[in-house]
Parts: structure tokens; sequence; C-alpha cells
């Protein structure tokens, strides 16, 4: 399946570090996936939102993808990522 990044915006956050917005082509588009650091480096999260159980604040994936289709998502965002990330230090 093919996988464009359509947009990726820089996220003022401590460790969301984008808000990636992606169209599987032919299927639909997605906006929400979030670019997180993590302690092993960047990672994508998919569409959530939040609910409250028993007081206290949980989230929930929106979407579910299958296992490969997910790799590829993260791999094509990280990539733009990464690009978008080198860009800006050569500009800095």
């Amino acid at each position: 399946m093919k996988v464009e990044v359509i947009d990726l915006k820089g996220c003022d956050h401590p460790r969301i570090k984008a808000i990636a917005t992606i169209h599987l082509v032919g299927i639909a588009k997605i906006y929400g996936i979030k670019v997180v650091e993590g302690d092993r480096g960047p990672y994508c999260v998919p569409p959530n939102q939040s609910y409250l159980e028993n007081g206290l604040r949980k989230w929930t994936n929106v979407l579910t993808f299958e296992r490969e289709l997910w790799k590829q998502i993260q791999n094509s965002i990280l990539r733009r990522y990464e690009e978008l990330k080198n860009d800006g230090e050569r500009e800095g």
C-alpha cells in the first residue's frame, strides 16, 4: 500500500515533537499520528483520545493498524521527520 506523508507539523511539547497527516492512497487520509521522542529515539503513536476511568485519565487508540501497514506508516513518517529535523539543524 502506498503511504504518503501529507503534512508534518512541529509541536511545542517536551516529548511530542510533531503531528502527522498521512494519505493511504485510495483508502483514507488520517490526521493525528504523533511523533514522540523516546529514550531510544523517535517513534509514532496512532491517533488516540482520552477518557476517564475511576477518576483517572486514560488513553485509547482511535485506529488500530495491521502490523506491516503500521511499520510502513511509521517508516514513512520518521523518514520525513528526520529529513525536516536535519534541514532545521543545517539552517540553524
